[in-house]
């Protein structure tokens, strides 16, 4: 009998890594699974060159796929470039073997050789099966853990009131100065947070689809910038095909059709389609949150009756912005955060601090 390898994926086994997508459904109100186009790796190559995943083979199939993405973060008010673990997959046939962890075993010695000192890693809550992975078992090292996050996805079917203080428009070239200055003021308040300087942010706006200056909307009060954030359209690189709908979302979208008979309503969730969402991402505030939910409110309103069925944020559970979502309609999905470091040190300074971690996880995701 053959056993399974272990390896660099490369660009040849695009259409086995999709075929392994389809056979690892995520099940919850709505079972799907996640398609990447046009190939699996096109959005982490954009966000950094240097991204690399393994697959997990049995002859000739790939039944395991794990990835990490780099960026700059800083942790504890030091920079560093920093690792996130994406994309762990196992076809249903090897979940009860070791298949998963000689995948992040792989990924972790990997890691340790390239010099990546802290990596990253986001499991949906409650989910027991990665919990090996962060008690420090069999090579792997212990795991710390930073928070839960929480997915607030928004339904945009009324219209919310806006405050008046805030003037809303485009972002402009003028304002990318303002923006950076904004986007270091506000992460600097976080324990751990991603560091985005003028040559990421260029990148993000000239590399990525959907992602130019004219997706990124501001809250001005006084001319000040006091929020941004971007409005991002990501199924030409991610799109989660919808196979499945449980019981409460089926009556859900009854009502909703039914509901369009008299008022606007979001675009429907239709088996066998992709679920039509919108991102909010790269977003900041000047310790203003009221800027950044009238921002919300905005987006929310000129989705009403549109193309999209959700639109999402994804921040720390703490964050105090779900205060203010609180008055939307939506619906959340939990997540569990952890982080492996070389130099585990670093857990005792983050466990004395009891700070709040910043991840705009919707890039990497």
């Amino acid at each position: 009998m053959s056993r399974i390898e272990v390896r660099l994926a490369t660009e040849a086994d695009n259409d086995k890594i999709m075929a392994l997508s389809k056979n690892c459904l995520q099940e919850g109100m709505v079972t799907m699974f996640t398609n990447r186009t046009p190939r699996f790796n096109t959005l982490h190559k954009i966000l950094d060159d240097g991204a690399w995943h393994f697959v997990a083979c049995k002859d000739e199939e790939i039944v395991g796929l794990v990835g990490v993405i780099h960026f700059d973060a800083r942790i504890v008010d030091k920079e560093s470039r920093i690792g996130f673990m994406l994309d762990l997959r196992v076809t249903s046939e090897y979940r009860k073997g070791v298949t998963a962890f000689r995948l992040v075993k792989t990924a972790v010695d990997y890691i340790k050789e390239s010099g990546t000192g802290v990596i990253i890693v986001n499991f949906l809550k409650d989910n027991k099966n990665p919990m090996v992975f962060t008690s420090g078992r069999a090579g792997i090292p212990r795991a710390y853990y930073l928070g839960d996050n929480n997915v607030y996805n928004i339904i945009p079917l009324f219209r919310r009131k806006l405050n008046k203080r805030f003037e809303i428009s485009t972002a402009v070239e003028e304002d990318i100065p303002e923006l950076l200055k904004l986007y270091s003021s506000y992460t600097s308040k976080y324990t751990i947070a991603p560091v985005i300087k003028e040559d990421s942010f260029r990148r993000y706006i000239s590399r990525i689809d959907g992602l130019s200056l004219n997706n990124f909307l501001v809250a001005r009060e006084n001319g000040q910038i006091k929020a941004v954030t971007a409005i991002w359209d990501e199924h030409k690189y991610k799109s989660y095909q919808v196979m499945k709908l449980n019981f409460t979302i089926k009556m859900v979208t009854r009502f909703l059709k039914f509901l369009s008979f008299f008022i606007k309503t979001p675009r429907h969730i239709k088996l066998n389609e992709p679920l039509s969402q919108l991102s909010l991402v790269l977003h900041a505030h000047d310790d203003c949150p009221e800027a950044l939910d009238t921002l919300f409110r905005h987006v929310n309103n000129i989705n009403r009756g549109g193309d999209y069925t959700l639109i999402m944020f994804h921040a720390p559970e703490k964050d105090p912005m779900f205060k203010y979502l609180k008055k939307f309609i939506g619906v959340s999905v939990q997540s569990e955060m952890y982080m492996f470091a070389s130099d585990e040190d670093i857990f005792n300074k983050l466990e004395e601090i009891k700070g709040n971690v910043n991840m705009d996880l919707a890039m990497l995701l």
